[in-house]
């Protein structure tokens, strides 16, 4: 997606945070006893079993997973950030290139993504790219909706932003690949890092068949208060 510069620029002086150009970067290909897990399993490896978060943005042009329509399964696993325990999930998500905006302080200086079989979930707003429907995998633009976040079935939700992600195998869509990876997350967490209540309004471009879907919930207080929208569609065409 084109995104002006004049707007990339206006958009870091309103929030206070880099734009940053970023290339895709080969490195070592990690070693042959974590190649042989599944996928999942890699995914859910990568996350740290304590996380210190912040909130550090920035832009970036580059690959990334975007779980914004994607259905999350819960695991056995969990993570502690900022202290609280989280649940963790995973789910399969498309890997995508343009503009994202992405928590640095969960994704670096000491990244536990590296190497090109692993990649990193993170927000833009592509025009289209692969969803996974109740009738299959197709191509289409997103379809945002909201609902009220609850404990379970259809309405609880994942947070998907800066979390680490495995290269899987790609899906053939209407005759074309696409290239997938299968991401890790933790439930019931929103993207400010503190804990989602029940009865909150949630924001999500998953179908309603979606079992947990990504998303992010209403931000009741701090920094990130009132940029919902911002977050759901980053870089729109103007």
């Amino acid at each position: 997606m084109n995104v002006p510069k004049r707007r990339l620029a206006t958009i870091a002086a309103v929030l206070g945070f880099a734009v940053l150009a970023v290339a895709p970067t080969t490195q070592a290909a990690p070693a042959t006893r974590a190649a042989a897990a599944s996928p999942t399993t890699r995914a859910l490896a990568l996350v740290p079993a304590t996380i210190e978060a912040g909130i550090g943005m920035r832009i970036a042009y580059r690959r990334y997973a975007l779980c914004a329509a994607s259905n999350i399964t819960p695991s056995a696993k969990s993570t502690f950030i900022n202290g609280k325990k989280y649940t963790l999930g995973t789910g399969i998500c498309p890997i995508v290139m343009g503009w994202t905006v992405y928590n640095y302080s969960l994704q670096g200086p000491d990244p536990t993504v590296k190497g090109d079989t692993t990649i990193w979930s993170s927000f833009g707003s592509p025009a289209t790219f692969p969803q996974n429907t109740s009738t299959g995998w197709i191509v289409a633009a997103p379809v945002g909706r909201t609902y009220t976040v609850g404990a379970s079935g259809n309405t609880a939700m994942a947070n998907f932003w800066g979390y680490p992600c495995v290269v899987t195998t790609p899906k053939t869509i209407d005759g074309k690949s696409y290239p997938m990876a299968v991401c890790a997350g933790p439930l019931m967490e929103n993207i400010d890092n503190r804990p989602v209540s029940t009865g909150v309004q949630a924001f999500t471009n998953a179908p309603t068949s979606a079992t947990i879907p990504v998303g992010l919930a209403k931000i009741p207080s701090g920094p990130l208060m009132g940029m919902e929208t911002f977050f759901i569609n980053p870089f729109p065409i103007s």
